[in-house]
């Protein structure tokens, strides 16, 4: 460990990936490019900021970055995921319930500020305080001078502070010893930043017990969800049938297509037909990825590792579809993708055989009609569905082992 140290010391490497290059590691693997990407990508994560701040800044940060060398994921008006070879944006609040404070989010992951006297309270875990409409230029930030109480109001909001709110600027402008606004504005900064970066790693640790990253494997909550339902709902997969296919050979009329793929993106082509049809023969001339059976028409030469050319021992048959829908995903990760579609009508199965009408009940009502009956929030006995006056109810209810399902109802409203 020690010759390691020593090693990043010197700065031999310019990163992590160089050095486990160095040791062989290589280009190998038929994972490299998204291991590589893992590693040298640096998240960089706001709590909002897809709606807010990246808007607010897109067009400088583009002019940075250039657009050349970027990948994105939007939901308008909203960036979830702005990517490149160096980095990855993320916004936190894709990763939590709509409607959830920063406050709120802290509080969940941190316990909240637990200080006795909020107007003293030092142990950072609570939201700071700063007067935003005060900054009309940036000398105001030199101001020696504690902002008075009315710079804290703010006329976009229609808010004030209270009194035990200024009290505590008061108490952190002295307990800081804090010179000038500029002091405060660090303060400031520092709560929304510290305790966050606090929360952000208790958040990643409730997804590391499902062997699931939330930096790599989602950039949403939703999306980390049903990975986790993956593992939990389907215990026993149900394999493919490997049937063998029907014996034919490797067209030889798609050897110059691959030729002409390897020339123009200037990789080694070393591919012969014969070893494609000794690889047919090896997987029964069934697809190396979704085991359907091939034919003619629909086999194809999938390079293992992208980052390589068509040649002899980087070549696994598949497909046509898994060859273009796989990428430069991972074999394993790919085949497992294909796996889970294939047993995804067993999820029926988790409601029992004979509750398959309620499974096709629930999936027809996910979105549409009634679900925008609902409001993104509720509390208990306070908030109510639509407000209109109750006509009619009708309600569905069931017995035994289906009373879980006795919520299902048709509720009719006044408009």
């Amino acid at each position: 460990m020690s010759d390691v140290e020593s090693w990043i010391e010197e700065g031999k490497y310019a990163s992590f990936f160089d050095f486990h290059r160095s040791l062989g590691f290589g280009k190998q693997r038929s994972d490299y490019g998204k291991l590589k990407q893992q590693l040298d990508q640096v998240p960089v994560f706001g709590f909002n900021s897809g709606r807010y701040d990246i808007n607010l800044i897109k067009k400088d940060l583009f002019a940075v970055i250039s657009t050349d060398n970027i990948k994105s994921v939007i939901k308008n008006p909203s960036y979830m995921c702005i990517a490149t070879s160096d980095m990855k944006m993320l916004a936190i609040s894709n990763y939590v319930p709509a409607g959830t404070s920063y406050d709120k989010y802290l509080t969940t992951y941190l316990g909240g500020c637990k200080c006795d006297d909020k107007i003293r309270c030092v142990c950072g875990l609570g939201k700071g305080l700063f007067p935003y409409e005060y900054i009309t230029a940036f000398n105001v930030l030199n101001q020696p001078t504690i902002p008075p109480k009315s710079a804290f109001d703010s006329k976009l909001r229609g808010t004030s502070i209270t009194g035990d709110d200024y009290e505590r600027v008061k108490f952190v402008w002295g307990y800081y010893d804090m010179k000038s606004i500029k002091d405060l504005l660090i303060w400031y900064n520092n709560l929304d930043v510290v305790p966050f970066i606090k929360a952000i790693k208790a958040q990643r640790e409730l997804f590391k017990r499902f062997d699931l990253d939330m930096f790599a494997d989602g950039v949403s909550l939703p999306g980390l969800s049903e990975k986790v339902m993956c593992q939990t709902c389907f215990n026993n997969l149900q394999y493919p049938n490997k049937k063998p296919a029907n014996a034919f050979q490797f067209p030889a009329k798609r050897m110059g297509g691959y030729k002409i793929q390897d020339a123009k993106a200037k990789r080694k082509f070393g591919m012969t037909l014969e070893h494609l049809n000794t690889l047919l023969q090896k997987q029964k001339y069934l697809c190396g990825l979704c085991y359907c059976q091939l034919t003619a028409d629909t086999a194809s030469a999938d390079r293992i590792n992208n980052n390589l050319g068509h040649i002899d021992g980087n070549i696994l048959i598949s497909c046509v579809k898994c060859n273009t829908a796989r990428k430069d995903m991972s074999l394993g990760g790919f085949r497992y993708k294909k796996l889970l579609e294939f047993n995804s009508d067993r999820l029926v199965y988790s409601f029992d055989r004979e509750e398959k009408d309620i499974y096709a009940k629930m999936k027809a009502n996910i979105a549409g009609g009634p679900s925008i009956i609902f409001n993104r929030y509720a509390k208990r006995n306070e908030t109510k569905i639509r407000g209109g006056k109750l006509k009619r109810m009708m309600v569905s209810s069931m017995t035994s082992k289906q009373t879980r399902y006795s919520a299902f109802s048709s509720v009719i409203f006044a408009h």
